[in-house]
């Protein structure tokens, strides 16, 4: 049988240069995941985790959904830790950050509100937005002129703005402050993709904020477990009211099965016993001061992007691909570098001079 218009798609997709293709396997110096500190290869915590998996006599799969007979007590501890390092006042565990956008925007604003966003924001928090079929107003990256004036027309329901910390594609580092005095004049309810800044920003992994206020201000924080922790699943953080109301009555939770239980506790001992996470964030930032990379309070100096046009010496050397829209704004197209704790000094080396020329 054959189905046509599924291979006429195929086609103008691939004509297009919005076809994905999965590479056959990965043989270059890994200049490209996201496992910024290396605890995704890291054969001490690795073999940590392994006995205390057998030691706790954790199942392979949590075997259904959490609000039937998949909620492991582990899960419970897991988000304490988790609201304990980040200074939240609750966590919910779930399979994907792609699932904690889906499952918070289909949940908690409703057709009286509004969302506002950064049009750089990740795609799967960009498609929960849409699909939410709330009414939303996208603004271009970090106009905050355009965002004030979007603030300014009057509304009587919930405003919420959508961020993230660390923006994926360019580093770029929202600007804390400015948020707050925004949210301080306009009273928006924010929520941000903290993915790329769990365990690779505060001195002890907690992310974009401060835990002392990070309650009074951030009404929402959606989490990636796959970016600098190294393991896989999602989490939302805020108030308990939040996350009771997620969990009670939200579909993307109730009818998912739970998180990996490795990956569980993978993320519960790197949010127990935090010198995993300090030992990769020493050699990072050790690997930026041999690049030269300079400190920049705006941007994560692990995720450098070059814009420019296609590189042949850069793919068949790193094996990097030439990001171009949906992926990056039009005339923003380019190649994206990170950094990772666990480069080799040689590769380094390598990355430092092919830049140079």
């Amino acid at each position: 049988m054959r189905y046509s218009d599924l291979e006429s798609r195929i086609r103008e997709a691939k004509e297009n240069g919005r076809f994905k293709h999965l590479p056959e396997s990965n043989l270059f110096p890994d200049f490209q995941s996201n496992d910024v500190l290396g605890l995704a290869q890291n054969a001490d915590l690795k073999e940590y985790l392994l006995d205390r998996f057998k030691t706790e006599d954790l199942p392979l799969g949590a075997g259904g959904s959490r609000s039937i007979s998949g909620n492991l007590g582990l899960y419970a501890r897991c988000e304490r830790a988790l609201a304990q390092r980040t200074g939240a006042q609750a966590a919910l565990l779930v399979s994907s950050a792609f699932q904690a956008n889906s499952l918070f925007f289909a949940t908690i604003p409703n057709r009286a509100d509004r969302i506002l966003y950064d049009k750089s924001v990740h795609a799967s928090m960009r498609l929960a937005i849409h699909q939410s079929q709330i009414p939303s107003f996208g603004f271009d990256h970090a106009d905050w002129n355009r965002l004030e004036h979007l603030l300014n027309r009057p509304h009587a329901g919930n405003t919420y703005l959508a961020i993230e910390s660390v923006y994926s594609m360019s580093g770029d580092v929202s600007p804390l402050n400015l948020i707050r005095s925004l949210q301080e004049r306009h009273g928006f309810r924010l929520v941000v993709d903290e993915a790329h800044s769990i365990g690779s920003m505060g001195e002890s992994g907690e992310g974009w904020a401060e835990k002392r206020d990070r309650e009074h201000w951030i009404f929402a924080s959606i989490l990636g477990f796959g970016k600098a922790l190294g393991s896989a699943g999602g989490a939302i953080l805020g108030s308990n009211s939040l996350i009771e109301l997620l969990m009670g009555t939200g579909k993307a939770f109730i009818y998912s099965t739970g998180i990996q239980p490795f990956s569980a506790l993978q993320v519960y001992t790197l949010m127990q016993e935090e010198h995993w996470i300090q030992q990769g964030q020493t050699q990072l930032e050790s690997h930026l001061q041999h690049l030269e990379i300079a400190c920049n309070p705006n941007k994560a100096g692990w995720i450098q992007f070059y814009k420019t046009e296609i590189r042949t010496d850069w793919e068949a050397d790193f094996g990097l691909k030439y990001l171009s829209p949906p992926t990056v704004e039009p005339g923003q197209e380019g190649y994206r570098f990170m950094v990772h704790a666990h480069n080799t000094l040689e590769e380094l080396n390598m990355l430092k001079k092919c830049l140079e020329t």
